[in-house]
């Protein structure tokens, strides 16, 4: 039976079909293995190429409300400096956007107000309960892009709020990082306070890339 082939119209997806033709192929490999059949059947049978979920895109206006409300939630600068880095990297996206946990590794350190370099060499990961720093995985992901004066002036009033040298801390703790997945569920919670469609984290990154 083929995708989207279903008795009640509704078909079948891939991953079934994939976790189905896994299962079958396990059982009659052990089958093979107790005498029962000569060879596999399962191994030539190939399974529908993966499809890759759409991107959800927001508007502009979404935009703007998802801002307001990252205000009410003392997410803005996060966000501004997240959306900020798909605009002006827009050529390279999403290569060159700050990931969850690029964001969650930043330190004051790592940013020049004067010049608006902000370099790129770390990234925050979970070992166990705490929050670990580490080297990216590649000597592509270490770079320094170039970030625009209305960022700047935002971050650097943002900055004599903040009594950390994490540039984003734990809410908890402010001596330590937060954890990679915290703008993403508070992503979730402003989209939905907002009355926004959810949308995976770098949707609004690409949002501004692709308008500018």
């Amino acid at each position: 039976m083929k995708p989207d082939e279903h008795a009640n119209g509704k078909g079948i997806a891939d991953s079934q079909i994939r976790c189905c033709r896994s299962l079958c192929r396990q059982a009659l490999e052990k089958a093979v293995e107790e005498h029962l059949i000569l060879c596999n059947p399962a191994i030539g049978c190939k399974c529908p190429p993966a499809k890759r979920e759409e991107m959800k895109i927001p508007s502009g206006e979404t935009m703007q409300r998802v801002l307001i409300q990252a205000k009410e939630e003392n997410y803005y600068e996060l966000f501004l400096l997240e959306f900020a880095t798909g605009l002006r990297l827009a050529c390279d996206w999403p290569a060159t956007g700050l990931r969850l946990r690029e964001l969650a590794a930043l330190q004051w350190d790592d940013l020049n107000l004067t010049t608006g370099e902000l370099r790129i060499d770390k990234q925050a990961s979970i070992g166990g309960s705490e929050v670990v720093i580490c080297e990216p995985r590649t000597k592509a992901a270490v770079r320094t892009m170039i970030l625009p004066p209305s960022v700047r002036r935002v971050l650097a009033e943002y900055k004599t709020k903040v009594d950390s040298r994490w540039m984003f801390p734990s809410p908890k703790k402010e001596d330590l990082p937060m954890r990679p997945s915290s703008p993403h569920k508070r992503l979730h919670r402003i989209l939905d306070y907002a009355g926004c469609e959810r949308v995976r984290f770098h949707g609004p990154c690409h949002t501004f890339a692709t308008n500018a």
